[in-house]
């Protein structure tokens, strides 16, 4: 018999992340005060992995809007 692991998720939640440096690549560009996203879904142990991350990137997914513009 398996055993079963539930995995809370959360939906549509802000995360503050502080301030950042923005950067494109290796290049800084400014800094921001405050960042905030919303994320679509996660669970809480991801959503504390993100608020307390040092980097972390964001990729535009293929097949979204301005795709390759």
């Amino acid at each position: 018999m398996r055993k079963v692991i539930k995995v809370s998720k959360v939906t549509n939640v802000i995360v503050n992340l502080g301030p950042r440096m923005l950067m494109v690549g290796k290049e800084a560009l400014g800094t921001s005060e405050n960042i905030s996203i919303e994320v679509a879904e996660a669970t809480e142990e991801k959503l504390e992995k993100l608020k307390s991350a040092y980097e972390i990137r964001l990729v535009k997914m293929l097949g979204e809007s301005g795709a390759g513009e």
